[in-house]
């Protein structure tokens, strides 16, 4: 009985398989991550701790807390973040600016996402 409809199983057989390997593809596509794309995704993710931090130490004392290696950068650990990216605070009386450097390809041009106290989302402002 199947006999007779051999050649459009065959055809459809041949489609399904298509569309399955386009629906691999396009998982794969939209799943993967390059080692720098991770990296960048760490450091978005430690800017919005920072400013997390930054904006709850403002709201119990008032000003913002002013990060370096000589008062607290050994207790926050910024410089022993794993990664590429390195991460330096400045803060000012009226707010903070977090920044996020990595040089990926070594060109002496740094990639730099910026965090501050207007805006608690990681803004790319310098592509390297």
């Amino acid at each position: 009985m199947f006999w007779k409809y051999r050649g459009q199983l065959r055809q459809a057989g041949v489609v399904i398989g298509l569309l399955v390997l386009m629906c691999v593809v396009l998982i794969y596509q939209f799943t993967y991550r390059t080692p720098e794309d991770a990296e960048r995704e760490r450091a978005r993710i430690i800017l919005q701790r920072i400013a997390a931090l930054q904006h709850a130490y403002c709201a119990e004392y008032g000003a913002y807390l002013p990060i370096d290696e000589k008062n607290n950068g050994g207790i926050l650990q910024l410089n022993n973040v794993p990664g590429r990216f390195r991460y330096r605070v400045t803060v000012s009386e009226d707010g903070f600016v977090a920044y996020a450097e990595a040089d990926f390809d070594r060109d002496g041009k740094a990639e730099v996402w910026v965090v501050d106290a207007r805006e608690s989302e990681p803004v790319l402002k310098h592509e390297d």
